[in-house]
C-alpha cells in the first residue's frame, strides 16, 4: 500500500488531469475542517522510496504481485483521464500492469458495497457536518458502512471510539490528529486531492454563498432589480 502511495505525483495529477483545480491532499482531513494539520507531510512522491517499499514487501517485485484489477465507474473499455493518470504512474514507478474493469454507473455503488470490485476504487467524500468523527470514523473504522477497502486496525479502532466520547475539545482534536497520522503512515487509503469550489455569479444576484459541499443555498437567493440596465 506504501508503494503504491508513493508513486502518486498529486501535484501533476492536478496540473493535467484538474487542470489546477485542486490541492493535494496529504492526509484525510480537509483544509479549515477541525483536526486538519498543516505540518503533516503525509506519503509524499518518492519513486526511490515506493520501489523500496515494494522490494520489501512479501511479493518483492512487480512481478510477483498478483493480478490487480482497479474497479472504476464507466462503460466498455473507456477509460478516464484520472484513472489512465494513476495507472500511468503505479506501471512507470514500478512497473505494474493494472487492469481497470468498469461497471456501468448505475451499478457502481451496489456493486461496491457489495464487495464486488477489484483492490483498487476510486471515492469521494464530503462530511454530512464538519467535523473529523465524519472522516476517520465514517471511511475507515472496521465495520463501517462506507469502509470500502475493508480496513481494520484495532489500535485505531479503540482510539475512535474514545474520541467519540472525549468532552475536552483539545484532547479529542489530538486523537483524531493521531488518527489520521496512523491512516496515512499505514497506507489505509490514498489520499489524493482535496477539490476547489469556484462558480461565475451575475452581480444583480444577491445571497449567494458558496457552501463547504459545493452546493449553493438557493433558498437565500434574490435579485436586485436595480442590477437590470
Amino acid at each position: 500500500r506504501q508503494a503504491f502511495a508513493l508513486a502518486v505525483d498529486r501535484q501533476r495529477y492536478i496540473d493535467i488531469v484538474l487542470r489546477g483545480a485542486a490541492i493535494p491532499a496529504h492526509g484525510l482531513y480537509p483544509p479549515a475542517l477541525p483536526g486538519y494539520n498543516p505540518a503533516l507531510a503525509g506519503l509524499a512522491f518518492d519513486p526511490a522510496l515506493a520501489r523500496q517499499r515494494l522490494a520489501e514487501s512479501r511479493y518483492g517485485d512487480a512481478a510477483h504481485l498478483p493480478p490487480i484489477t482497479l474497479t472504476d465507474s464507466g462503460f466498455g473499455s473507456d477509460v478516464n483521464a484520472g484513472t489512465a493518470a494513476l495507472v500511468g504512474m503505479w506501471q512507470a514507478t514500478l512497473g505494474v500492469a493494472i487492469q481497470v474493469e468498469n461497471l456501468e454507473p448505475d451499478r457502481y455503488q451496489d456493486e461496491v458495497q457489495a464487495g464486488r470490485h477489484g483492490q483498487l476504487l476510486g471515492a469521494g467524500w464530503c462530511a454530512d457536518y464538519p467535523d473529523p468523527e465524519n472522516f476517520a470514523d465514517v471511511l475507515f473504522h472496521t465495520g463501517a458502512e462506507q469502509n470500502r477497502g475493508h480496513y481494520s486496525n484495532v489500535a485505531l479502532d479503540r482510539l475512535l471510539e474514545q474520541a467519540r466520547v472525549e468532552r475536552d475539545t483539545g484532547k479529542r482534536i489530538s486523537m483524531y490528529q493521531q488518527a489520521e497520522r496512523m491512516l496515512v503512515d499505514d497506507a489505509a487509503g490514498i489520499f489524493l486531492t482535496h477539490g476547489l469550489s469556484s462558480g461565475l455569479v451575475k452581480p444583480y444576484i444577491q445571497g449567494y454563498v458558496m457552501s463547504p459541499i459545493a452546493i449553493p443555498l438557493e433558498r437565500y437567493l434574490s435579485i436586485d432589480p436595480a442590477g437590470f440596465k
